[in-house]
């Protein structure tokens, strides 16, 4: 399976009013046109916890955010019993468990490119890290 995993904080800056917004919504669209979009539910849960305790964004609008922009255009990988082996593989490369998670769902979907700013992923083994030129 090819096509681009979207990581959480390409999502944030789609869901938080800023001067980057339309930037990050055109290129959701750009990647939607040229790639098949993943993401997986531990990015929604970043999503949703980040959106409120950082931004002060009412769970319900990223719900609503979630299920307008998200759902309908991005698959979601599932999480399962391997995805645990795996972290423990990935542990040392990433900074956080659900970071390593992420990157082992990314390995089982063979997806191996990823829009993410979060430089810690150059270091795992297979995948390919890029984000919006802003």
């Amino acid at each position: 399976m090819t096509g681009v995993f979207i990581d959480t904080n390409f999502f944030i800056y789609m869901n938080t009013p800023g001067k980057f917004l339309d930037r990050f919504i055109g290129h959701y669209e750009d990647e939607l046109s040229n790639n098949r979009t993943f993401t997986n539910i531990i990015v929604l849960d970043e999503l949703v916890y980040v959106s409120k305790k950082k931004y002060s964004i009412p769970v319900e609008v990223t719900l609503e955010f979630i299920d307008s922009m998200i759902i309908p255009f991005t698959s979601i990988l599932p999480l399962e019993e391997n995805d645990y082996h795996v972290m423990k593989e990935l542990i040392n490369y990433c900074s956080k468990p659900s970071d390593a998670l992420i990157a082992s769902s990314m390995k089982r979907a063979a997806v191996a490119e990823l829009l993410s700013e979060d430089n810690d992923f150059d270091k795992v083994p297979g995948i390919k890290r890029r984000w919006v030129d802003l």
